[in-house]
Formats: C-alpha cells, structure tokens, sequence
C-alpha cells in the first residue's frame, strides 16, 4: 500500500504508582494518634510502598512508536506506517512487539528483517481484530516494485484476486492469488498465499512461497526491501501482541493468545 516502500503505558503504570504511594500516605495520616504499633505499622506499610515505586523506576520503558518510520529494536528490524488514525507500536524485547489501533485508515506495523528472503522462523501472537485487520508476513521488493504477504490471520475480510493456485509448505495449505495495485501512480502487483485455515502462531518457510509464485510466473523485483512478521488494519480497531523468531531454544519467549474470530 501506498507509503509502505522505503519508510524508515509506562504512564498509566507510573499513575497507578502515584495512586498507591498516595493512599499510604493517606492511611498514614488517618490513623496519626493512634497506638505507637499501628503508627509503625502504618509507616513500614508506607516504607515498602516507597520500595515498590523505586523499584519500578528501574523496569524497562520499551519505546512506542506512533509516527511513519522504520529502524532496528534489540536486534530486529521494525517498521510502522499510518495515513490517519490513532495506531501505536510497542517494541518490546528481542522479536516481541505490541499494537493497538482505534478508527484509523489505514496502518501497519511489525519486527522482522531488513531484506527480505528465503527464511525458515517460528511466531506466535493473541491477535484481535476488530474488523479489517490482518496477522501476516508482509514484504516488497523493487526492480519492478511488487508486495507480498503470507496471511496467517484476518478479521472481516479475506483478501482474494485472481487466483493462481495452491502451495503447501510446513504442513499448511495456502490458496495463492494476484492482484495488481496502483491508482493513480505506476500499477505493481501485490501476491498473496492465504493460509486456507486461520491461525495465530506457528512455522512460516518463505522460501516455499516465493518458489510456489515463481512457478506461476509471480516473479518478484530484483531487490528485496524489508520483510516484518505485520500487523495490519484498515478501517477498523483491535490489537495484538506478536512474538518473532521464537525458535524452540527460546521457547519462553513466546505466548501465544487464544485462536480469534471475526
């Protein structure tokens, strides 16, 4: 889509914080006069809520990003692009992001690799559309510019096109489509496969993918821009919350959420 090529709570935990710290204090003072061991109680309460703020301070604060831009998170490349609306991107750790999005017009947004190419990687995400929204592999090359997705989850709307065919790769069947884009500036293709059931995690060879379009003459451009395990939504609202690359020696690092349903 348009605006994608090339584009390089903690608050609320802190105010819930001051909200803690400030009933203490409050308990402090109601009970002042009291007997000298619910006064010390009362402080000691104080005192280890005082402890919890100062240990707060020193969580992480992972960045959240709302503006049109792309970059490098803790090792993995990310990416986030919205023509109107109020969407956000959280980078968490290593392959991990989060996203939410109300009443925009268009948007995505997620962590993968620079260049894009053949790669084996494991991803698990709770993903919540509220409408039109996808979970998938996105991509696009140039020399001619083309996009790619490999959809693993979708809200309302499943994408279709022509259709070319079938590839079964990692043990899932994916219907194959082609569709070609470009209103208004120079037309370029956008290839699909379609997982034939949703899911939201498991094993994507994107190699398979790429040699299944060849075979059918979907060739794609000669030189491979970004490629990002996506979040994306069009005039809808929802979340999600995705982990990459979480391979079985890091088996912790990903919780995947219960399947979801239009």
């Amino acid at each position: 889509m348009n605006g994608k090529f090339g584009t390089s709570s903690e608050t609320g935990r802190r105010r819930s914080i001051r909200m803690m710290l400030g009933a203490a204090c409050a308990t402090v003072l109601a009970i002042t006069g009291a007997t000298p061991a619910a006064q010390a109680q009362a402080h000691a309460h104080a005192h280890a809520h005082a402890h919890a703020h100062a240990h707060a301070d020193t969580l992480p604060t992972w960045p959240v990003i709302t503006t049109n831009q792309t970059g490098t998170h803790d090792g993995y490349f990310y990416a986030f692009w919205q023509d109107t609306g109020d969407a956000a991107l959280t980078l968490g750790p290593r392959g991990h992001y989060r996203t939410r999005w109300t009443s925009t017009n268009n948007w995505f947004g997620g962590k993968g690799w620079a260049t894009g190419g053949p790669r084996t990687f494991n991803y698990c995400a709770a993903f919540h559309p509220g409408g039109n929204s996808y979970l998938a592999l996105y991509g696009y090359a140039t020399n001619p510019v083309t996009e790619y997705y490999i959809m693993e989850n979708w809200g309302t709307y499943r994408p279709d096109g022509t259709r070319m065919g079938t590839v079964v790769s990692e043990g899932s069947t994916y219907d194959i489509y082609r569709t070609l884009r470009g209103i208004g500036i120079t037309p370029y293709y956008q290839y699909y496969s379609i997982r034939q059931e949703r899911r939201s995690s498991g094993t994507i060879n994107t190699g398979d993918h790429f040699d299944a379009w060849a075979r059918l003459g979907m060739n794609l451009g000669a030189t491979m821009g970004y490629m990002i395990m996506a979040t994306e939504g069009y005039l809808s609202s929802g979340s999600s919350s995705v982990t990459v690359d979480s391979a079985a020696t890091h088996s912790s690092r990903c919780a995947a959420g219960p399947p979801s349903t239009p």
